[in-house]
């Protein structure tokens, strides 16, 4: 609870409920619960690869994805997410992670490295004031940093095209999460990514039968349209990478090519400069 408070009164543009029935709700005790693993330490990152449909050592880069462990079990984002986007909490959650995630860059000098933002959080304001003075200060690790806005939520356009704009000017990179099943692409290109994700939903619906490739390349296709990077997201079979390469795609992301891995336990990392220029892969 005095995490949460805290959060509260150093900052009141924090739009926290915080009435009675909320303080004994199951999405506050997950949210004290979360705010008490990051006091204690106790969150940590596993790194999964987005690489090259044909050549898998070859990486585009790493999402640090956020893990925290509650009574000794590991708590996913799943969980806790929708808890801290309910109550208002996300912003301080969000900007706590990427400032791990700079850590991370600054301790892996050859790896570039991506961070969740909740669409929530796409706001200019005093909550990324320290974080943009730290990336303007070190332009090599900014440059290293790729921005994942993911659409829970809708973005205002006007405070959402201010916040990219920021984060571009100091070179970071901006990819739009979970194109099809939040983003539209409307939105997406509001943002202008660099790279666009498409929603792991896809290629499962796709194994299932209940979509069919033609859908599937039409929206290939539209990603491609609208950002110069795309990666399928949700790679779990032989069958989906080929339903990805018959499509056009070259990055992927997925567990049939790599298991997220726990910071610490990383293959050696080489530098490829897919990303050496911005919204560009190297020649």
């Amino acid at each position: 609870m005095r995490a949460i408070e805290s959060v509260n009164r150093d900052d009141p543009s924090v739009e926290a409920r915080s009435d009675a029935m909320t303080l004994r709700s199951p999405e506050w005790r997950i949210a004290q619960a979360v705010f008490a693993s990051i006091a204690e330490d106790r969150l940590f990152f596993q790194h999964e690869v987005i690489a090259a449909i044909d050549a898998p050592a070859d990486i585009l880069y790493r999402e640090a994805l956020a893990r925290m462990t509650v009574d000794n079990e590991v708590m996913l984002p799943g969980r806790f997410i929708p808890a801290l986007e309910q109550l208002g909490l996300m912003r301080p959650f969000d900007c706590y992670v990427l400032r791990r995630t700079l850590d991370e860059i600054r301790r892996m000098p050859a790896a570039y490295l991506g961070c969740n933002v909740s669409a929530q959080s796409v706001r200019d304001d005093y909550w990324w004031t320290s974080l943009f003075r730290e990336l303007a200060a070190e332009p090599r690790v900014a440059a290293r940093l790729v921005v994942e806005i993911t659409e829970s939520v809708p973005v205002s356009p006007v405070e959402g095209r201010a916040f990219v704009q920021r984060l571009r000017g100091l070179g970071v990179r901006i990819a739009i999460d979970d194109f099809g099943a939040g983003f539209s692409a409307d939105a997406a290109r509001m943002c202008e990514p660099d790279i666009l994700k498409i929603d792991r939903s896809f290629l499962r619906r796709v194994r299932q039968g209940t979509l069919c490739t033609a859908e599937f390349n039409r929206l290939v296709r539209m990603a491609q349209g609208t950002a110069p990077l795309v990666v399928v997201e949700g790679v779990e079979t032989p069958g989906d990478l080929r339903v990805a390469r018959d499509a056009g795609v070259q990055w992927v992301q997925g567990y049939y090519l790599n298991a997220p891995q726990r910071v610490g336990s990383d293959p050696p990392i080489r530098e490829f400069g897919f990303l050496s220029a911005p919204g560009t892969p190297s020649e």
